[in-house]
């Protein structure tokens, strides 16, 4: 197990070395140029001027091919401004040294793959870590400092990230099951995967994007996924969730002002005293949601022509 574990390790390790040689870190270039971050595998590319530029499909490449200087200058412009620091890879000996301090500081370093499960990590500032692939089960993150924090694929079964800080935290198809992310501050945060049993109660998610992102999906319609999620009292004004799967959710008194919702299937989901001021209802599915007491839906968008009925509206 070892062995795989660190043949795995040396495969990712050289793979990412190869591919580091592209623009923008082997983000897609044209989700740069649409002020989004979306790494890629670079297994879609081309040449232009002599660089190479990586894309999330095909389609992001015809994109791009339409017109190469003008989208470069556009992504060149947001990457400057938002492009991770770098991160120092360090051991898992060296990881655990900080752990067992006191002053606990793993921030900018690079932890993917390590294992803390079921550690104690609440005194530990971990301001832009990369924890990609790592092992965080049954971790106690309540209250950290994970800031900018790059959780893409890690395992977060059990783990506690109640009243941590995830703002602007990027979190792609990490392995979730009794996640706890409640009062969490996931404002700006970007988020993609299936959300089984998570607790999101109270949390702050302005502005977080956690919709579909047509123009680049390297791996297929990947899409947040949270069947039954617990999301009451949360803030997700102005937040995208657009086309998210909803049912049987839990958005009592949710703050859902200016919040996109195009397509999102709410369907048997409880907006009981919800805020709906502003948001974009266009073809979301509202078979049989409650809307009992919600605020605002005269000045929704698109809610005349969402789709089935919806209970106390």
């Amino acid at each position: 197990m070892k062995s795989l574990y660190i043949f795995t390790a040396m495969t990712f390790a050289l793979l990412t070395g190869v591919a580091s040689a592209a623009e923008f870190g082997n983000h897609c270039t044209v989700s740069l140029a649409n002020d989004s971050m979306m790494p890629t595998d670079c297994s879609v590319k081309t040449e232009f001027e002599g660089k190479e530029y990586c894309f999330g499909n095909e389609a992001a490449k015809s994109t791009f091919m339409k017109n190469p200087q003008a989208t470069i200058m556009k992504a060149q412009a947001f990457y400057a401004k938002n492009a991770e620091p770098e991160r120092q890879k360090i051991s898992q000996e060296q990881a655990m040294e900080q752990v067992k301090s006191a002053k606990c500081d793993l921030s900018n370093k690079d932890l993917g793959y390590l294992m803390f499960d079921k550690l104690d990590l609440r005194h530990c500032k971990m301001v832009n870590t990369s924890f990609f692939g790592a092992y965080l089960r049954g971790a106690n993150l309540s209250g950290a400092n994970m800031q900018g924090a790059y959780l893409n694929l890690a395992r977060l079964e059990d783990a506690n990230l109640s009243g941590a800080n995830l703002t602007d935290a990027t979190i792609f198809q990490a392995i979730f099951d009794k996640t706890n992310f409640k009062g969490a501050n996931l404002s700006n945060a970007r988020m993609i995967g299936t959300l089984g049993n998570v607790d999101m109660s109270g949390a702050n998610i302005a502005k977080g994007r956690f919709g579909l992102d047509i123009g680049n999906q390297p791996m297929g319609a990947m899409r947040f996924d949270a069947i039954g999620g617990n999301f009451a009292n949360v803030n997700f004004e102005g937040a995208d969730i657009n086309r998210s799967n909803f049912k049987f959710a839990d958005f009592r008194n949710a703050n859902l002002r200016n919040t996109d919702l195009f397509r999102a299937d709410l369907s048997k989901a409880d907006l009981t005293g919800a805020d709906i001021t502003g948001a974009n209802m266009k073809e979301a599915v509202l078979d049989g949601t409650i809307m009992t007491n919600v605020k605002g839906i005269e000045a929704t968008k698109g809610y005349d022509i969402s789709k089935g009925k919806c209970v106390g509206c």
